[in-house]
């Protein structure tokens, strides 16, 4: 078992049948159990064929162990035992901070009654060939929560025709909405939800998510905080329509915690960087309110987000690239974790940003952190 606070770069799969050819989401399995799963995985060693999870920054919230299978280049099923459970949202972020991105090929429960749940990743490197790399994945199928909002959904077709509402098993919204989406061109798409509700006498920030789903090296993140938008494009830059997964809160954690945990999430704005200095936007679970975090730039699309008061030994981060601030703009580039940890009574997550091909470049970053399951 690792026992460092600093996780860091430098320190140091479903298939129902063969023929299954569009990874679809756990929903589509109905089970007559449907417990809540929430779990978090820091894959850390690209290639061994099998091996349980034994750092601290990985857990299951059903007790079992976590699993990862490598079945080929950059091919992982990762295993939660005893988690078998039906809906939720899968997300996936390269881990290491070299120019790798990561997809969700798919998730689901293990077959005739199985007691596990599974989740497939690919891995790519910058040119969009399979690669062996280490990874953060989450799941959590979470609907209950005390205050703020959260919302997650999974597409179920890259190329909808209209306005398309998601079925009830692909989606989430704790403000009782529906969740629809349309595609407006070629890897674009417009998010329809509910506005958030009101929130008297605090401010906040959203954290928003997303991760490309199937088995091609596509990068998707989200537009402007609340434009509500979703682009997606291969590893060239070249908008590709594709399936998608989301997850957008308010006062609200990655996993879907509201309360116990303490989390923050914030946006570094890379293309707003004047005289070495990266502003951004945060809101802070400590706090209670918007702000709590601080940017530096460490370097040409290496940046270092502190968030307040939330420091622990373990818990979770990840990173999205979003668009740039005009809709307009062509994306540019993703993100990966290089590391985050302990830093006294905060937390420093540390993200590298690449252009298409694997050049480094300032980008807009969303980072996020909670302490769960070490809080």
């Amino acid at each position: 078992m690792r026992r460092a606070s600093w996780v860091a770069a430098g320190i140091s799969a479903l298939l129902v049948g063969a023929a299954l050819a569009v990874p679809g989401p756990a929903g589509a399995d109905p089970l007559p159990i449907n417990p809540v799963v929430t779990a978090t995985v820091w894959a850390d060693q690209p290639t061994t064929t099998e091996y349980v999870v034994t750092n601290r920054w990985s857990a299951n919230s059903t007790d079992g162990d976590v699993i990862v299978r490598r079945t080929g280049t950059g091919a992982y099923t990762v295993v939660l035992e005893g988690a078998a459970t039906s809906g939720g949202v899968a997300h996936v972020v390269a881990y290491g901070g070299g120019p790798v991105h990561c997809t969700v090929a798919a998730w689901y429960r293990t077959l005739l009654g199985g007691e596990d749940m599974l989740i497939q990743v690919r891995c790519f490197a910058a040119t969009g060939a399979p690669v062996d790399s280490r990874f953060v994945a989450t799941y959590t199928n979470r609907r209950q929560i005390h205050q703020g909002r959260l919302a997650w959904f999974v597409t179920d077709q890259a190329v909808p025709t209209g306005l398309r509402t998601l079925p009830a098993t692909y989606r989430y919204d704790s403000t009782g909405g529906e969740i629809r989406y349309e595609r407006l061109e070629t890897g674009r798409y417009q998010i329809r939800m509910n506005p958030n509700p009101e929130t008297p006498g605090t401010a906040y920030f959203p954290i928003t998510h997303v991760t490309a789903l199937g088995t091609s090296a596509v990068n998707c993140q989200i537009a402007w905080p609340d434009h509500r938008q979703v682009r997606c494009a291969n590893a060239a830059g070249i908008p590709v329509d594709a399936r998608f997964a989301v997850t957008y809160g308010t006062r609200v954690d990655l996993l879907g915690h509201s309360a116990g945990p303490r989390f923050a999430s914030g946006t570094l704005y890379g293309e707003n960087i004047r005289d070495g200095v990266i502003s951004g936007d945060a809101y802070n679970s400590t706090l209670g309110d918007y702000g709590g975090a601080r940017g530096d730039l460490l370097g040409t699309g290496r940046y270092q987000m502190t968030f307040r008061n939330t420091g622990t030994t373990y818990g979770t981060a990840f990173v999205n690239a979003h668009a740039p601030h005009f809709d307009s703009q062509p994306i540019r580039g993703h993100c990966v974790l290089a590391g985050w940890g302990r830093s006294g009574a905060d937390t420093v997550v540390r993200v590298n940003c690449y252009a298409w091909l694997g050049v480094p470049a300032n980008l807009n970053a969303r980072i996020s952190y909670t302490t769960w399951p070490y809080a």
